[in-house]
C-alpha cells in the first residue's frame, strides 16, 4: 500500500512537471508568434513607408516636370464658337387618340429602325495617378474653410497658410505657383475634395463645380487667377484630364468632354474639343498649356444618380391623371439648381440614366405602387402611361425656356410644363423602377417616344433589338395605350437611343 502511494505521488509529480513543461513550451511558442507578428507589423510598416516615399517621390517628379514645361511658352490657339443648340423641327404637339379609333383598328406592326445609338454606360471613377495620402475625417474647425455647395455645407482644411499670390499670368510666374502648390501641405486638400466627391456622389461635372465653389469662395474675386490655378492643381492631382489657358491677364480651365455640349466656346486640340470655362467669344486668341499628366482621364456627362445634396424643399406638387391615378412629390430645390447648371447636350440617355432622386422616389413610388398593385404588366404600364400623358401640362422648350432643353426626371416634376423627350425620360424611369422592365428612347423626326420590353404576351407596334420586341409607348400620344403609334409616324423609321 505504501508503495502504491509513493508511486502515485511520483506519478502526480511527474504529471505536474510535464504540465509545467508543456505550459512553458506553450508560452515560448506564443512569445515566438508574438515576436513574429510584431516583426511582420514592423516589416509592413517599413514597406508602406517605403511605398509612400516612392509614391511621393514619383508625384514630386511628375509635378516638377509639369512645372518645368509650364515655364516654357504656351501654344497659341483661337477659340471656336460654341456649338449652338440644334435647330430641331417644330416639336410635335400632343396628339389625342381619335375616339373612333380602337386598338384593333391601329396599325400594329414592326417598326423599322434607322440606327441604334450606344448605351449611356456607367464609367469608372477617375482616380489619381498614385494614391493620395490618407487624411483624418474632416472636422469643422475655426482654422478651416467652410462654404456651401448647392446649399450643402462643406468644410475643407484650407487656411491662410494655403493662400498665395500670382503677380501675373506669364508662364514663369504660373510655373512658380504650381511649384508652391506641389508642396506636401496642399496634398491633403486634394484628398478631402475626393472624399467629398464620394460622399456626395458627384459625377465628373459635379466634382468640377465642387472644386470651383471651394476655390472661388476661398480666394476673393480679385484673386481669380489663383483660384483657377488651384482648380487645375486639384483636378490634375485627382486624375482628371484638364488643360489651362491664359489671355494677357486671365487664367482659364479647359475641360475635354467625350460628348458635345452646347453654349460653351471650345478649342480643338488634336481633334478633341476642350470646352472653355470662361466667357470667351469665338475667334479670341489665347495660349494653352498643352501638357499631359500620366493616366489622366477625360470628363464625361454621365450621371448615374442624383448627387446627395442637403435638402431644401419646395412646394409640394400633386399630380392626377384622367384615369384618377394620383401622386404627390416634394422636390429638392438644391438639386434643381444643380441640374439647372448642368451642360446641355443631345445625349438624351445621359439625362435618363440619372433616374429620379431617392427623396422623390421615397415620396412618389409607394403611392404609385399601391395603385398598380395586382395589375398585369400591360394594365400597369397603360395606367402609368396615361399618368404621364395626362397629369402633366405640355409646352415646348421654346415656349417654356426660350430654347431647346432636356430635363432630368426630377425637373419634369418641378417645372410647370414638359415636352415629349421629358415625358419619355420620365416614363422610361417609371416602368424600369416600378415594373422592372427595360426601356429605350425612340427618336422620330422632331419627336421622342419610349419603347418597353415586356415579359408578358402583349400586342402592339414594336421594334426588334437583338431579336427581342420592345413595344412603343408614347407619353405624348394622349389616350393611347402601349403599342399605339401616332398616325404620322406609323411608316417612319426611328433611331433607337438606348438606356438600359
Amino acid at each position: 500500500m505504501k508503495r502504491i502511494v509513493i508511486l502515485t505521488a511520483l506519478s502526480l509529480g511527474m504529471s505536474q512537471m510535464s504540465a509545467q513543461t508543456d505550459f512553458e513550451t506553450y508560452k515560448r511558442q506564443q512569445l515566438q508568434k508574438l515576436n513574429e507578428y510584431n516583426q511582420q507589423k514592423q516589416d509592413f510598416k517599413a514597406y508602406t513607408q517605403q511605398q509612400r516615399e516612392e509614391f511621393e517621390a514619383y508625384r514630386s517628379r511628375l509635378n516638377a516636370e509639369y512645372a518645368e514645361y509650364m515655364s516654357k511658352a504656351w501654344t497659341a490657339y483661337k477659340s471656336s464658337k460654341a456649338i449652338p443648340v440644334p435647330k430641331c423641327p417644330e416639336p410635335v404637339k400632343p396628339v389625342t387618340v381619335d375616339p373612333t379609333e380602337t386598338e384593333s383598328m391601329a396599325i400594329f406592326k414592326e417598326i423599322l429602325m434607322a440606327s441604334i445609338s450606344p448605351s449611356a454606360k456607367p464609367k469608372e471613377p477617375v482616380m489619381p495617378v498614385v494614391p493620395l495620402p490618407e487624411v483624418k475625417p474632416v472636422v469643422k474647425s475655426l482654422s478651416g474653410h467652410t462654404f456651401t455647395f448647392y446649399g450643402t455645407p462643406c468644410h475643407v482644411e484650407l487656411t491662410d497658410e494655403h493662400r498665395f499670390e500670382l503677380r501675373s499670368v506669364k508662364e514663369r510666374e504660373v510655373s512658380n505657383g504650381w511649384k508652391l502648390l506641389s508642396e506636401e501641405r496642399y496634398l491633403p486638400i486634394v484628398s478631402q475634395c475626393m472624399e467629398y466627391r464620394d460622399k456626395l456622389g458627384l459625377c465628373d461635372w459635379g466634382y468640377v463645380r465642387f472644386v470651383q465653389e471651394l476655390t472661388e469662395s476661398f480666394f476673393t474675386e480679385a484673386k481669380h487667377n489663383e483660384a483657377v490655378l488651384m482648380q487645375q492643381y486639384i483636378l490634375v492631382q485627382s486624375g482628371y484630364k484638364v488643360r489651362m489657358a491664359r489671355t494677357a491677364e486671365k487664367l482659364m480651365l479647359l475641360l475635354p468632354m467625350k460628348e458635345d455640349i452646347y453654349r460653351y466656346t471650345y478649342v480643338n486640340i488634336r481633334g478633341e474639343h476642350y470646352y472653355i470655362m470662361a466667357d470667351l467669344k469665338g475667334g479670341d486668341e489665347f495660349y494653352v498649356l498643352d501638357r499631359e499628366f500620366p493616366k489622366e482621364q477625360s470628363f464625361s456627362l454621365y450621371i448615374g444618380s442624383a448627387p446627395q445634396l442637403a435638402n431644401s424643399d419646395v412646394m409640394e406638387r400633386t399630380m392626377t391623371s384622367r384615369k384618377q391615378m394620383t401622386a404627390s412629390v416634394v422636390l429638392n430645390k438644391n438639386l434643381i439648381d444643380f441640374y439647372n447648371d448642368y451642360p446641355q447636350s443631345a445625349e438624351w440617355p445621359y439625362f435618363a440614366a440619372a433616374s429620379l432622386s431617392p427623396s422623390v422616389k421615397q415620396k412618389l413610388y409607394p403611392s404609385l405602387k399601391r395603385q398598380i398593385k395586382d395589375l398585369s404588366q400591360t394594365e400597369a404600364a397603360n395606367l402609368l402611361l396615361n399618368f404621364v400623358q395626362t397629369a402633366f401640362d405640355y409646352q415646348t422648350d421654346g415656349e417654356q425656356f426660350g430654347a431647346e432643353r432636356t430635363l432630368f426626371a426630377d425637373e419634369s416634376l418641378y417645372y410647370p410644363y414638359c415636352d415629349c423627350e421629358d415625358r419619355s425620360i420620365l416614363y422610361a424611369n417609371l416602368v424600369h423602377d416600378l415594373l422592372g422592365l427595360d426601356a429605350v428612347l425612340l427618336h422620330y423626326p422632331g419627336h421622342l417616344a419610349t419603347a418597353v420590353r415586356f415579359t408578358e404576351d402583349t400586342s402592339g407596334s414594336y421594334i426588334t433589338i437583338n431579336g427581342v420586341r420592345y413595344l412603343v409607348c408614347d407619353p405624348t400620344y394622349i389616350g393611347a395605350n402601349i403599342g399605339m403609334v401616332m398616325p404620322k409616324y406609323r411608316d417612319t423609321k426611328v433611331e433607337v437611343k438606348t438606356i438600359w
